[in-house]
């Protein structure tokens, strides 16, 4: 006949509710915790740590239903840890308690938190490199990666913390005992371990495999540097029955041009031209994307080096409208060399010439 011990640390009835068991749990913690017992404070920390470990079996349904069939001998050699289970007493406290409760910071000074980013997976942020020519047009590309899945066959629940993540430890400082949670040396804080098995056909014994995966990335042509994308469940993926996968995130990096330097939705062009090609002009042809733009440089005058000439509309498409930037141009104009003896001398007969003294 098996026992049931931790019916009995408790002081309630084997068919308890989780009321029952609730209200029995927070009188015993307050009776025995270290802090109301000054005078027999070892006994009462293995006490108060009997009766946190029975509750922390009890108040979860699936450990208290695999307790209830198996019985304390067969539940300490099933593997699942016995009793020892290291609670998080932080959460018991504040979920029964409300933060401190009744007990004042006395009671809980918490140094350390768990993190509570819900059940959901980390994230995963990839840079994916574009061109100009991308923005010019629009994107529109079949991504090809893979996905890493840890399997359920070889993962378990970390015996040492019970798929908590974290460790409580109890420290007395002074008139005060502390509560400190600490990731757990076993699973590094997952919560969960490999149990190799080189013959699993979907992992050989490495807990996790990869699988092929594609999507669509479908951005509108005119978009920004860095601009982010997500592909909802594509991130790192769950570990445990109760998570959610994560997210890719891809964000977008447009590689430099070979011809344009782009500003907002203008695109710069910039152009050598020799000074006699800035007063009588030169025809131009500038490499447009899928057009080619002809001009003769003389439609803007004499040509000034400090200035900016625009051509409207021959910019980047802008967002989500039919419109489009400008192009900017700039030149650079390349001067003759001249040496100063031969100034000096056409100075002299520009001088005699016109009879200059």
């Amino acid at each position: 006949m098996p026992s049931y011990n931790l019916y009995n640390l408790l002081g309630v009835e084997q068919n308890a509710n989780s009321d029952e068991i609730k209200r029995a749990y927070k009188k015993l913690a307050v009776t025995h915790h270290p802090d109301k017992n000054p005078n027999n404070k070892e006994e009462a920390e293995n006490k108060f740590r009997e009766i946190s470990n029975a509750y922390s079996i009890l108040s979860d349904e699936e450990q208290r239903r695999r307790y209830d069939h198996l019985g304390d001998e067969n539940y300490n050699q099933d593997g699942s840890g016995g009793h020892e289970v290291n609670p998080d007493i932080n959460e018991i406290f504040q979920h029964m308690f409300g933060g401190h409760g009744h007990f004042g910071d006395s009671f809980f000074n918490f140094r350390q938190r768990r993190e509570n980013n819900g059940n959901k997976c980390g994230n995963i942020h990839k840079v994916f490199n574009v061109s100009l020519d991308d923005v010019y047009f629009g994107v529109n590309k079949n991504l090809n990666f893979k996905i890493t899945n840890h399997c359920k066959k070889c993962i378990k629940s970390c015996d040492n913390c019970k798929g908590n993540g974290t460790i409580s430890q109890m420290i007395q400082m002074g008139p005060f005992t502390q509560i400190i949670n600490q990731p757990c040396h076993n699973c590094q804080g997952s919560g969960v371990c490999v149990k190799s098995n080189k013959n699993c056909s979907e992992c050989k014994g490495e807990g996790s495999y990869e699988t092929d995966n594609h999507c669509n990335l479908s951005i509108p042509k005119g978009f920004e540097d860095g601009i982010r994308t997500i592909f909802n469940k594509l991130g790192e993926q769950p570990k445990k029955a109760n998570q959610e996968p994560g997210d890719l995130i891809l964000e977008l990096r447009i590689n430099e041009h070979s011809v344009f330097t782009r500003k907002g939705n203008d695109l710069v062009y910039k152009l050598n031209i020799t000074l006699t090609e800035s007063i009588l002009g030169k025809d131009i042809e500038i490499p447009y994307f899928d057009d080619v733009i002809k001009i003769n440089i003389n439609q803007f005058g004499i040509i000034n080096p400090s200035k900016q000439y625009i051509i409207k509309n021959r910019g980047l498409p802008i967002m989500n409208t039919d419109k489009k930037g400008n192009m900017v141009l700039e030149f650079i104009i390349t001067y003759p060399k001249v040496d100063p003896e031969d100034v000096r001398e056409l100075t002299v007969i520009l001088n005699k010439a016109f009879k200059y003294k």
